[in-house]
């Protein structure tokens, strides 16, 4: 008897804890008088349902904050959404501006570039005529004066090379060439004024199915005189090595020079920032990395056929 009345105890003690308060019980507990196996049973069943009862209040608010919580979700999707067209159009916007940009600067360099060539590479030319002849006619009378104006030639020489080499820098690729042939014109002419090696390797030029675009072909050859300018510059190399490598979907341009490397940071106005943007302007990369034998590499990739970059 002791044992059934401890299991009752426990049994409505459960009870008490699993309906609320404010429960009224469904059935009536006569549990005086009753045998010990019929209170027990009375006393589990309504445990059982006080439980039922609590855990059908709980799982309806778990269900209540899944739902709120899966509605705050996504509205949080939605407007993720939203900016992230959002910043979509503002970078395609970005990018059009950026070639449009581009394409106001190379028409300006080409007429400064026009204007150098025509107004004063012609000048410097006219004068050193004139010096020389003014250099000869003092050859027997004066010899101060013809080694004076030796040297004044000499000076005159040095300013039209760096006309030159001004000009050819601003200058695009000139009508009717490809970009493989101003590519090596403009090694060429650039290792001839700065006294350094070169090797090109252009390898083999691709059937793209139609005409490349021009403004693709000016962005790799703006990167070229880029490098080789930071190349001249800062590098302290002998030699540089130039590979472009085409295939159906890419261009890549490489400039490796065997100079000091990469040891000091690049100063501001080395033209990287540019070229990383032009390059990012036509869904392109610019990477920067040093050589595996000294100096540093300058690696452009554009795709043949470019499409605006992603955000």
């Amino acid at each position: 008897m002791n044992k059934y009345s401890s299991f009752l105890a426990r049994s409505a003690a459960l009870l008490c804890v699993t309906l609320p308060a404010h429960a009224a019980l469904p059935l009536p507990l006569p549990l005086r008088g009753a045998a010990p196996e019929l209170a027990a049973a009375t006393v589990l069943t309504l445990a059982a349902i006080g439980t039922a009862f609590l855990m059908q209040r709980r799982s309806h608010a778990a269900e209540e904050r899944g739902r709120s919580l899966k509605q705050q979700l996504e509205a949080e999707r939605c407007a993720h959404a939203e900016v992230e067209d959002a910043l979509a159009g503002s970078h395609e916007v970005l990018c059009r501006l950026v070639r449009q940009q581009e394409g106001v600067r190379d028409a300006e360099r080409s007429r400064i570039a026009r204007e150098l060539h025509d107004e004063l590479g012609h000048r410097l030319l006219s004068l050193r005529a004139e010096l020389s002849l003014q250099q000869l006619a003092s050859r027997g009378a004066s010899p101060a004066a013809f080694e004076r104006l030796g040297v004044a030639i000499a000076n005159l020489d040095t300013a039209i090379r760096s006309v030159r080499a001004i000009v050819s820098g601003m200058r695009p690729i000139a009508p009717g060439l490809t970009l493989r042939q101003a590519a090596e014109r403009h090694l060429a002419e650039f290792a001839r004024l700065h006294g350094l090696d070169y090797r090109l390797d252009l390898g083999a030029e691709q059937d793209q199915g139609g005409p490349r675009d021009r403004k693709l072909d000016a962005v790799l050859f703006r990167a070229l005189q880029e490098s080789l300018s930071n190349v001249a510059c800062h590098a302290q190399a002998s030699c540089v090595r130039v590979t472009l490598v085409e295939s159906a979907r890419e261009l890549t341009l490489t400039v490796e020079d065997d100079g000091v490397g990469l040891a000091q940071p690049l100063r501001q106005g080395c033209g990287l920032e540019g070229m990383q943007e032009r390059a990012a302007a036509y869904g392109g990369t610019v990477r920067l990395s040093a050589g595996k034998h000294g100096g540093a590499v300058v690696r452009v990739s554009m795709p043949t056929r470019p499409e605006p970059a992603p955000a």
